[in-house]
């Protein structure tokens, strides 16, 4: 589903149709639908236009190919502006689908409008826009004008906090969790940086510099967290350390994070581990909170967002993070 949501929407910005085309092709191409405030002015536009001319059925929106293309258009272009200004990890889904992610008991009107999902996972929301957008094409009940919808689905994401920390908490996770798979491996944990500019990547900060010299590595990376020169909006940086726990020194999986904005989260946390050595198998241990600029309520909050992160990496030789956890 999100690669038919990508789909939807590059097709759309290259001018072209998808298969079964457009419903209001010609109107849905003049509105020059581009993810800023001027285009949401220009969808309200599009649709008022729509509604008070073209007087569609709901027939035409939900039982032909045009109709139902149009309107999932519209449905994924929100959303998107949505996930373009809180920065949260979205996932589509349809009806049966949703309801496998969704919690148990959960439930989803068995409806039309409830063939496109879209799951914000991280903060627990999920939002049903076809629901809004066949709304004000047939013109049932008031206006609501789609700046106003989109800043309604954005309160309900942001309720606990900026959407983007817990994006910032899964790419934590993520991290710590490739890192720790190089070293349940026998590899070397190296300096190593993540960020919202290519979110896939996993740039090593050793790079040019002789396979002893991590100290300048770190400072790299260090410098990258503070000057941010690409305008991320969430950097990671990890490296091989240690943590002091009670039973003594053990080796951890160091994990920084810091996101950017109107109200920057920085979290520092060490994943301690127990290489395999004499008869021990290898063993991570609990993770342990090193530093904060926020109460450790708020990183609690943003714990299972961290823990997606760290089951997303598909370990490479056969084992899993949770096999190896221990307390």
């Amino acid at each position: 589903m999100n690669e038919m949501a990508r789909n939807f929407l590059e097709t759309y910005a290259g001018g072209r149709e998808v298969e079964g085309g457009w419903l209001f092709a010609k109107a849905l191409q003049q509105a020059q639908l581009d993810y800023s405030e001027a285009g949401l002015n220009r969808l309200d536009q599009l649709l008022a236009s729509i509604r008070e001319r073209a007087k569609p059925t709901r027939e035409a929106l939900e039982q032909t190919p045009a109709g139902r293309n149009f309107c999932s258009l519209l449905a994924y272009h929100l959303i998107e502006v949505v996930r373009r200004l809180t920065c949260a990890n979205l996932n589509w889904h349809d009806r049966a689908s949703a309801l496998r992610a969704l919690p148990p008991g959960a439930r989803l009107p068995d409806a039309p409008f409830a063939r496109l999902v879209a799951l914000f996972d991280d903060q627990g929301a999920a939002f049903m826009p076809l629901g809004w957008v066949e709304a004000q094409v047939l013109g049932d009940g008031r206006p609501v004008k789609a700046g106003d919808y989109v800043a309604s689905l954005m309160e309900q994401l942001e309720r606990d906090g900026p959407a983007l920390w817990w994006t910032g908490m899964h790419a934590l996770g993520q991290m710590a969790s490739w890192q720790m798979m190089m070293a349940a491996d026998g590899g070397a944990v190296l300096p190593m940086r993540l960020s919202s500019t290519a979110p896939t990547t996993w740039v090593s900060l050793m790079a040019g510099l002789p396979s002893e010299d991590i100290d300048e590595a770190l400072k790299r990376g260090a410098r990258s967290l503070d000057e941010n020169p690409e305008g991320a909006v969430w950097q990671v940086l990890s490296y091989d350390g240690f943590a002091d726990l009670q039973r003594g020194r053990f080796d951890a999986v160091m994990v920084m994070l810091q996101t950017y904005g109107k109200s920057p989260l920085y979290v520092k946390l060490a994943f301690p581990y127990r290489p395999a050595k004499a008869g021990q198998a290898f063993a991570i241990l609990d993770p342990t909170l090193r530093e904060a600029n926020v109460e450790n309520d708020k990183i609690s909050m943003l714990g299972g967002a961290m823990q997606r992160g760290i089951q997303s990496i598909k370990w490479a030789f056969g084992t899993t993070w949770d096999q190896l956890r221990t307390t």
